[in-house]
């Protein structure tokens, strides 16, 4: 049951998948989130130093520096640890996970803890330098990986309330300027924190989502410019039966013309023929047009107001044969994207037609019509062909749409792997079965709704 001309399916789009795109590395964030983070702890280990440097001179506080000196000496290994990974992950260009960027601010937040335990706890104005370290994890790590440092951030800080090394002071009475000077401090580096890292994080983060709309725009033009390919072979395949129809005529006409007997045949003998070729060229110029209407009309038909004319026109190429449409009202009130189901509905009828004709020779209006029956089943559409030809084989059925298979009949099957390529993208699916009756019963099944509707390029799957 195949058409009478076929053409080799056309080859896949060839698109060049944007950065960030399935198929191509994943945006690089995270290594830049993590190299910040090194640079960042950098700079604290040096301010530490300067404290500690400065603090009893300037400010007449004394502080432990045993602790504090081996605090600062495991917070530059870690650093120095981090450095290497960023230089394995460069080697081989991979990228830290959401865990490694975890362990780098569990750390951070461990060190800030000790660090303050031996320097007076939650009295300390730097206390709440916890803040600016959770709202850079809140910039690259997931909410559910925040909560957990913010968790322990806070059990740190209560920890703090009820135990700590008091920081000793070499004139208590100026406590009070001294923990109003360590706010100003702590304000000055947090907003220093939040400018630099945050604020080039997020213009990094922005600059990714520019790019990724860059990426859904390219898709839509080349989903469109896909769309359109498919509907090129459908319709390529769709007009070949007219131009086999012009073909036969006009070898006719080529063979009067030649044999001497008929050469001097009047030509209002040819007016049947000649009628026959305008229709058929009509029937060529009407797919052309249509294959235009369907590029720049997306919106879907209701079944009701479309079937009508789809008949008529499927009628006039295949004169010999007759068709028998069935419309359940439930089933007309659904709107469809008709250009697609059209297409489908064009290869299934012609291939049922070429079986008909096959088994019961040309004039196949003389036996029992083509049935072509529209009916809603439950949350699916079922549109079912129903022909009295040469049926198919069983080895041959379950072949038929996955890829190209040759027919008794001549064809190669192009044309079913296009119907059934774009039943899949519609959702749907067809199936080949044995009609009772003798030939073949062929069912398209689509689901009812927006599913029906062409299925294009979805940007917000892409959204970060």
């Amino acid at each position: 049951m195949q058409a009478s001309i076929d053409l080799p399916p056309p080859p896949p789009p060839a698109f060049a998948t944007p950065p960030g795109m399935p198929g191509m590395p994943a945006p690089r964030h995270s290594l830049v989130s993590m190299r910040r983070l090194c640079w960042l702890r950098w700079a604290l280990l040096a301010g530490q130093a300067l404290l500690l440097a400065l603090c009893e001179s300037v400010a007449g506080i004394h502080l432990p520096f045993q602790p504090l000196l081996f605090l600062f000496a495991v917070q530059a290994a870690f650093n120095l640890y981090t450095v290497a990974r960023l230089r394995w992950h460069t080697r081989r260009n991979t990228m830290p996970g959401d865990p490694e960027l975890m362990v780098q601010m569990l750390v951070d937040l461990t060190a800030l803890s000790a660090i303050l335990f031996y320097t007076g706890g939650a009295t300390n104005p730097f206390v709440s330098f916890y803040l600016p370290g959770l709202a850079i994890a809140a910039a690259i790590l997931p909410w559910r990986l925040v909560a957990l440092l913010a968790g322990y951030a806070l059990t740190c800080y209560s920890l703090l309330l009820l135990d700590y090394v008091p920081l000793h002071l070499h004139n208590p009475d100026n406590a009070v300027n001294y923990h109003l000077a360590g706010m100003w401090l702590n304000f000055v580096a947090s907003a220093v924190m939040i400018a630099i890292f945050v604020a080039r994080l997020s213009n990094v983060l922005r600059q990714r989502d520019a790019q990724l709309n860059d990426a859904r725009e390219l898709l839509l033009r080349e989903a469109r410019v896909e769309a359109l390919n498919d509907q090129a072979a459908a319709v390529a395949h769709e007009i070949g039966t007219p131009l086999a129809t012009l073909a036969v005529i006009a070898g006719e006409l080529r063979g009067d013309a030649a044999d001497t007997a008929r050469g001097r045949t009047a030509i209002a003998d040819y007016l049947p023929d000649l009628q026959t070729m305008e229709q058929q060229l009509e029937l060529c110029r009407s797919i052309l047009a249509r294959l235009r209407a369907d590029h720049q009309t997306l919106a879907p038909q209701r079944i009701d107001a479309w079937l009508t004319s789809f008949v008529e026109r499927w009628q006039l190429r295949h004169p010999q044969a007759s068709l028998q449409a069935e419309l359940s009202p439930d089933a007309g009130m659904q709107a469809v994207d008709t250009a697609r189901v059209a297409q489908i509905l064009t290869i299934v009828l012609d291939n049922a037609a070429r079986s008909q004709q096959g088994e019961h020779g040309d004039d196949a209006r003389g036996g029992p019509p083509l049935a072509l029956a529209i009916a809603q089943e439950g949350d699916a559409l079922l549109l079912r062909v129903t022909d009295h030809g040469s049926g198919i084989a069983p080895a041959l059925r379950s072949q038929l749409g996955e890829r190209p298979v040759a027919s008794t009949l001549g064809g190669q099957g192009i044309g079913l792997y296009l119907a059934q390529s774009a039943a899949r993208q519609l959702g749907g699916q067809l199936a080949w079965l044995d009609n009772p009756a003798g030939g073949t019963v062929t069912e398209l099944r689509l689901p009812i709704g927006d599913a029906t509707r062409r299925q294009t390029f979805n940007p917000n799957a892409f959204q970060p």
